[in-house]
């Protein structure tokens, strides 16, 4: 029997309640299963299943008797849903701890999409994946918040190392963390609110750092010039190659280091096209 409190996907539930269904009933159709839900039409089912829409609310009544689910089922249901619809990670987040509470025995389950999303929103994530291949790194959360320029709490620094090890992108050995990756990156062109966020996020702390770092330690700088739009996209290839290139040159190798540094490079638009008007 298909375990509705297992699903993260509202899609892939249904897919499998209706599997099952024609397990019991070889000859029920998408159309018949519409029909029991007083469905005009089996066209927005047919997308839901195959994960190309989410659940309209006035659906709801149909599919929770149809599948005759119970009050709790139901709850996680509709928790499902606003799941799925959340616009913003705090909303997801949200709902996502609740569903994970209204599971009768309160397994969590993971999700690889908030975790992935919590990792690229906060740069702690990558700066103690970096820190590890330091010479004087120490396990230890204090040590890790101190060494930091960030504000910072021990609990943040513990759950950012357990966030890690749970991606499977540091392990833990003997005490000893390590990098499973040498290096993460995001799909290029890609748009995404958590590297939104975390570009954000570094552009807010160079610009604080201009004050609070020696000149010695730092390098800024900034031109302003125009260009074509025709080669915008070679612009932006030149500007990746020489990020791997200092990367190659400068990275110090597995624990030789003793300072870990953000490298900031960005290209951006300062006008707007007025469509055509002069």
């Amino acid at each position: 029997m298909v375990n509705t409190y297992m699903f993260l996907e509202t899609s892939k539930l249904l897919s499998e309640k209706f599997n099952e269904k024609k397990i019991n009933n070889a000859s029920f159709s998408i159309r018949a299963w519409a029909s029991q839900m007083g469905l005009s039409s089996h066209g927005g089912l047919q997308q839901i299943l195959a994960g190309k829409r989410t659940v309209p609310k006035k659906y709801i009544p149909g599919i929770i008797k149809s599948l005759d689910f119970t009050t709790g089922e139901a709850m996680y249901f509709e928790t499902l849903i606003d799941f799925e619809k959340a616009k913003t990670p705090e909303e997801k987040d949200i709902y996502y701890k609740r569903l994970n509470h209204l599971r009768p025995n309160r397994e969590e389950v993971k999700v690889v999409e908030i975790e992935n999303f919590k990792y690229f929103q906060n740069p702690l994530h990558s700066i103690v994946r970096t820190m590890l291949e330091r010479k004087d790194f120490e396990n230890n959360p204090e040590w890790i918040r101190k060494k930091m320029r960030i504000k910072t709490t021990k609990r943040e620094i513990e759950e950012v190392i357990e966030r890690l090890v749970t991606l499977g992108l540091i392990t833990e050995e003997k005490g000893e963390l390590k990098k499973v990756h040498k290096h993460i990156k995001n799909k290029i062109d890609v748009p995404s609110k958590a590297v939104e966020e975390y570009h954000k996020k570094m552009s807010l702390m160079a610009s604080e750092e201009i004050k609070n770092q020696d000149i010695n330690q730092r390098e800024y700088n900034s031109f302003c010039m125009n260009m074509e739009k025709e080669k915008i996209k070679d612009a932006k290839k030149k500007i990746r190659n020489f990020v791997d290139e200092f990367i190659s040159e400068f990275e110090a190798p597995n624990k030789k280091s003793n300072e870990t540094y953000q490298l900031n490079v960005q290209l951006f638009s300062l006008t707007k096209d007025l469509g055509g008007l002069s």
